[in-house]
């Protein structure tokens, strides 16, 4: 069939909304030629640098027509293939590159060169952008070949490098946790995304449990069920549409790298066929991710962001709790406590994967605001009162319901944003009044917005409904010198 025939039919069967299972609104941004089922992810913003995620696919869309694996978790028989399941996009060998430009024809593109994508990487690469300018919008176009040179249709995006260092201006992100796969709330994609989308931040994060190796169907025990789950949930059309526009930071907590509560000794349960240095190379391998998983970025005068690691480096969370017990490990916890301190940032936010300050219900022993690491959770959150003052704020993931909390004893402040969709919301011990300012066991995400105006400094908070409707805010203030 020719590509003119091809188009003709995709319209007539659209109309029903039929292909795909998709709705024709969703067909539409998905060239029937291109081979990148699964988008492309421009991550790791700085004021002077990017990071871009490719894939080759062999389709140029998700499966639809697959056993549907959304419930129940059920064994997934050996000998069988990924490629028969619902939501599946095959991964292919060929070539990759990025043109990209602060023009939006693409004019005086710089060019990455082909690079070919190995199958031992799900047939995905990650380019470095560097020598970027601050506060510049880049186009790029995403291309792709196959291995005897024939170049598929690309794929087209933007993004906004950081506000330099000494910028004065504001800024709006999103941030999201815990999406589901069988806890999806349209069937293409989660709202959020397109609620995300429509608000045009500057980035989202993504702050761990972003897919669900152990609890969702089919249980990831090998490197190929893992990377199926990735394949399934960015191959939405919402979600490729928003991340064609909005670049992202990514964290991992413990679904997303093995299974619940995982630390890195663990005995794993016999079925398993993936270790834990598995589950750390698989989410390397799906997300544009520098050097480090613990890291740091400025965004101009008025944003400090940290990511910190909560699995890599975590004791064992069933020994007794003391001095030397740590989520986050010596080195990690020195540098994230230097540079915080010596910060110059209007405002300093920590993304935590699990919460400091909580509460939490008592049968969970995998935080610092649970008994298991309440050592180092109160060490930590004496130092932020005593160091950083009132300019230090944690927003984290993990748990299924959003709420704004305020330590009593130090006053450190929380928000936690809530699951993906409605359907996911669950777990919370209830409100408690010497925490809480605003709970709310429902889904949605977290919008944060810095302004500066005169002598003062602005930081909004707003917890927000999956469809975008604002359900609570928050506004810290602080006067400043300059």
């Amino acid at each position: 069939m020719h590509r003119r025939e091809f188009l003709s039919s995709i319209a007539s069967v659209a109309a029903s909304g039929a292909l795909h299972g998709l709705a024709p609104a969703a067909l539409a941004g998905i060239d029937p030629d291109s081979r990148q089922a699964t988008g492309v992810k421009i991550g790791e913003v700085s004021h002077n640098g990017a990071l871009a995620w490719m894939r080759l696919t062999e389709r140029a869309a998700r499966q639809a027509d697959g056993e549907l694996r959304r419930g129940t978790v059920r064994p997934f028989a050996g000998g069988r293939s990924t490629r028969e399941l619902e939501g599946s996009t095959p991964g292919a060998p060929g070539r990759v590159r990025l043109r990209y430009s602060t023009k939006a024809n693409l004019a005086e593109a710089r060019d990455t060169g082909w690079v070919t994508v190995p199958a031992e990487r799900d047939y995905s690469h990650q380019f470095h952008l560097g020598d970027l300018r601050a506060d510049t919008e880049y186009f790029y176009s995403a291309e792709t070949s196959g291995p005897d040179g024939k170049l598929h249709a690309p794929v087209a995006g933007r993004f906004r490098t950081a506000l330099a260092p000494d910028s004065t201006s504001g800024l709006r992100f999103c941030m999201t946790t815990c999406q589901k796969y069988s806890q999806l709330d349209h069937p293409d994609g989660f709202h959020i995304y397109n609620s995300i989308g429509a608000l045009d931040p500057r980035f989202y994060i993504s702050a761990g449990d972003i897919v669900y190796y152990d609890s969702d169907d089919p249980r990831a025990t090998n490197i190929e069920l893992a990377r199926y789950h990735w394949d399934r949930m960015f191959s939405f059309p919402r979600h490729r549409q928003m991340l064609a526009h909005v670049p992202g930071y990514f964290l991992k907590d413990d679904h997303d790298t093995l299974t619940n509560d995982v630390w890195p000794s663990m005995k794993l349960k016999p079925e398993y066929r993936m270790s834990f240095a598995d589950g750390l190379r698989a989410f390397r391998e799906q997300v544009p991710m520098g050097r480090s998983t613990f890291r740091s970025f400025r965004w101009g005068r008025t944003l400090q962001i940290w990511f910190v690691e909560g699995r890599d480096f975590r004791s064992a969370n069933d020994i007794p709790d003391g001095p030397e017990k740590t989520i986050w490990g010596v080195e990690q916890k020195q540098w994230l406590m230097r540079s915080l301190a010596e910060s110059t940032a209007d405002w300093r936010i920590l993304i935590s994967p699990t919460p400091i300050v909580g509460p939490d219900r008592t049968s969970k022993g995998d935080n610092h605001s649970n008994k298991e690491f309440a050592w180092e959770g109160r060490q930590f959150r004496e130092w932020a009162h005593k160091t950083l003052g009132d300019n230090f704020v944690n927003i984290n993931g993990d748990r299924h319901w959003q709420y704004h909390s305020v330590h009593p004893e130090t006053g450190t402040h929380e928000f936690s944003v809530g699951p993906a969709s409605d359907s996911h919301a669950s777990g919370s011990p209830g409100e408690n009044k010497n925490f809480h300012r605003f709970h709310r066991m429902l889904g949605g995400f977290l919008e944060v917005e810095t302004r500066r105006e005169g002598r003062e400094s602005f930081l909004d908070f707003r917890l927000r409904d999956v469809m975008g409707k604002p359900t609570y805010a928050y506004t810290f203030t602080r006067g400043i010198k300059s």
